[in-house]
């Protein structure tokens, strides 16, 4: 459990599986924050849903003591079971533009992916990480999510070819080493450059260009973590086109170098 004046964290975890999950509060102010990987309809209550890749919904529990979450096919997403104070509830509505029952866009995936490595630990027993680390990464959470929320899916929906661009940001995520040309895709759209930028940048709040190195970040690390292959060889399987691009990127995005990473991820494992 993570504790703060404004904000706690009482539970968070993830579900990989269709079917119902239930959700019981602790005392009030309690809110359910749903974060979805992929395309998934959730029925809450009597209302459904439709969740596109990299989106969230905060749902409040209300008067009732239980929220239960239906999906029918398959789904992943992950909950924290959030306490707020009604000022910090204002401040997610007036300054971040997050409104209750409302679907909201992630701008940042992968820093939200970090974060998120970072929460989990806290709900496991006999945890060594401090309370203090905890805290920063919660409020370093609710920012990412504030800044991402320049508009509703509803409202993002109305950006001409939404579906297609939330379908290729899945897959870039999803085959981070595909090439991925600018050129290609906008052919395949059928709209120019600078269009296409314009539409992804709104839809999302970030680039294109922006997206395809965060995902090929992500798999070099879980490489570079996971295996001992060469720094090349997880280059190339990340889909860079150079030894040298991916190093200056990797230190530019993770703030060192993919070796020092690698040491860095070797002691950690050693010392648990």
């Amino acid at each position: 459990m993570i504790l703060t004046k404004e904000i706690s964290l009482l539970d968070c975890g993830q579900q990989t599986k269709s079917g119902s999950r239930c959700f019981s509060a602790r005392k009030d102010k309690n809110y359910l924050l749903l974060m979805c990987g992929i395309r998934a309809v959730l029925r809450i209550r009597d209302k459904q849903y439709y969740m596109q890749p990299f989106t969230f919904l905060l749902y409040p529990f209300e008067e009732e003591d239980s929220i239960t979450v239906n999906a029918q096919e398959t789904v992943f997403y992950r909950y924290l079971h959030l306490r707020m104070t009604d000022g910090y509830l204002k401040k997610l509505q007036e300054t971040g533009g997050i409104n209750l029952f409302e679907v909201h866009t992630i701008a940042q995936p992968l820093a939200v992916e970090e974060i998120w490595k970072i929460l989990l630990p806290f709900m496991q027993e006999n945890n060594l990480c401090s309370p203090e680390m905890g805290e920063h990464a919660l409020r370093l959470l609710m920012c990412l999510l504030m800044e991402s929320s320049d508009g509703t899916v509803s409202r993002a929906a109305e950006i001409p070819h939404y579906d297609k661009l939330t379908a290729l940001r899945h897959k870039i995520y999803a085959h981070p080493s595909a090439s991925w040309y600018i050129q290609d895709i906008c052919d395949d759209l059928g709209i120019s450059r600078p269009y296409f930028h314009k539409l992804y940048l709104a839809a999302f709040g970030t680039t294109c260009t922006q997206d395809v190195i965060a995902s090929r970040i992500a798999c070099s690390k879980k490489l570079l973590s996971d295996t001992e292959e060469p720094i090349a060889a997880v280059s190339q399987k990340c889909g860079f086109e150079t030894d040298v691009y991916f190093m200056r990127q990797f230190k530019r995005h993770v703030g060192m170098t993919p070796t020092a990473f690698r040491r860095v991820q070797s002691a950690g494992k050693k010392k648990n």
